[in-house]
């Protein structure tokens, strides 16, 4: 009988230590997953963040490119009219 009690007492220690660890563990758990939640949040936000400048460089680029596409293309329709200028002097020569 006096092994009894304090087996007892062990074991009703035990049961409710280990109801008391658990919901421990659990919210350190449930804190881990809201911390790692909150990184990969920020991560994101930062990734986002960067694209969103890379984009706007690009279009920049882009704007860039096409202006000196458009100077490039007048000069060759200007080239091309004074070549046929030249062609036609040539020619009205060459008839004489």
């Amino acid at each position: 009988m006096s092994y009894l009690a304090p087996i007892g007492t062990g074991l009703i220690g035990f049961f409710a230590g280990k109801k008391r660890s658990d919901k421990e563990v659990e919210q350190l758990s449930l804190g881990n997953v809201e911390q790692a939640l909150n990184i990969y949040k920020e991560m994101l936000d930062d990734m986002k963040l960067r694209y969103d400048k890379e984009i706007e460089s690009l279009k920049a680029k882009l704007q860039e490119s096409q202006k000196h596409i458009e100077v490039l293309e007048r000069k060759i329709k200007e080239m091309a009219t004074v070549r046929k200028r030249v062609v036609k002097k040539n020619t009205i020569k060459n008839e004489q």
